[in-house]
């Protein structure tokens, strides 16, 4: 009886030693490296917008804080299409704008002023840098 358990026992470690090379190559792979979006911080004010001049493609959240004394927004318009904030800020008001960019001009502007007064700009997308590819 003792032989028979001491048998099945090495029958059952040799099933799972055999299986060893099969569940170690399941998570051989590379495991993709989560990139948070890149962070803008951009200014409308009465007659500028304030922020920089490029960023590299991919996700992106503008912040947005309203300086001026009037009421204000923030659109951006190019590759990845026209976006603006979902509402108006209120001086002293911030909001986020999050998308994903491709590399090319874009057009941001304030649409309550529709870009009036300084209140447009060229931003540059530049292509994604090594460390923030996905």
């Amino acid at each position: 009886m003792q032989q028979r358990i001491k048998g099945t026992r090495i029958a059952i470690l040799g099933v799972l030693l055999a299986g060893l090379p099969i569940l170690a190559g399941c998570g051989g792979g590379k495991v993709a490296e989560v990139v948070p979006p890149s962070q803008v911080q951009v200014s409308v004010s009465d007659k500028a917008i304030e922020m920089p001049a490029s960023v590299p493609a991919g996700k992106t959240v503008f912040t947005v804080t309203n300086t001026g004394k009037q009421q204000h927004s923030f659109g951006i318009a190019g590759p990845a299409g026209d976006k603006t904030l979902e509402k108006t800020l209120q001086p002293g008001e911030s909001a986020a704008l999050e998308l994903s960019l491709e590399t090319g001009t874009y057009r941001v502007y304030c649409p309550v002023d529709q870009g009036k007064d300084g209140t447009q700009l060229a931003l540059v997308v530049t292509p994604e840098t090594q460390g923030s590819k996905s």
